[in-house]
């Protein structure tokens, strides 16, 4: 098979005949010649394409992403704001693998960034598996905690909170924080009044998520 011959499967096929395509021992195309086609993917406009670069990104290049240069990073960040959800959490996902570039592009891109992106990037960090930098990625989302707008303000206060050990996904390393140095009793303190606001709101998701994470602050130590 050549690089065209998979392209054209990659752009026209079933998923069943890409995953044929990619992984049949028969096409003997070099694995960075396939890595550098999924990258290109990531830039078509159909949603499913982008999607499937993404998926067999991860899936097959695990660890070539944990090594790709700050181009490339760029590319999957540029994705975490994709319309597309199930693209824009797959994106997520693909930037935690490449460590702290990833990460990295998060922060700094936070500052200057505007506040619907701002809400992207805080669930990124809170979501993505970087808890090795636990720190970095806490006073992200209590700079969050602090902000205006009562979406950002939202999102801050619900990652903050499925990054602590009274968090119901605590035990997913997903959402988990291996800093042992931080205090979760000073977080508490500044969640919570977070969180009574919201629970006085008209708005019931706001409502909802407020008062369950109220209920775990002040219910820890009793389960």
């Amino acid at each position: 098979m050549t690089l065209d011959e998979l392209q054209h499967i990659l752009l026209t096929g079933s998923w069943e005949e890409k995953e044929e395509a990619l992984t049949n021992p028969r096409a003997g195309l070099p694995d960075r010649e396939v890595f550098a086609l999924l990258f290109e993917h990531l830039k078509h406009t159909n949603s499913q394409i982008r999607f499937f670069a993404l998926f067999q990104l991860i899936r097959k290049f695990h660890e070539s992403l944990t090594t790709i240069d700050e181009t490339l990073v760029g590319d999957i960040y540029t994705l975490i704001f994709d319309e597309n959800i199930p693209v824009s959490d797959r994106a997520i996902w693909a930037l935690s693998i490449t460590g702290d570039k990833g990460l990295d592009v998060l922060l700094e891109s936070y500052p200057s960034a505007t506040v619907n992106d701002k809400i992207k990037i805080t669930y990124a960090v809170g979501k993505g598996y970087f808890s090795y930098r636990s720190k970095d990625r806490m006073n992200l989302m209590l700079a969050g905690l602090t902000s205006n707008d009562p979406q950002l303000r939202f999102t801050a206060m619900c990652t903050m909170m499925s990054n602590t050990p009274v968090g119901r996904s605590w035990n997913n390393p997903w959402n988990s924080t291996e800093d042992k140095s931080i205090d979760f009793e000073e977080v508490y303190k500044i969640v919570l009044p977070v969180a009574r606001d919201f629970s006085q709101i008209e708005n019931n998701t706001y409502r909802e998520f407020a008062t369950r994470y109220i209920n775990w602050i002040e219910g820890r130590g009793r389960e």
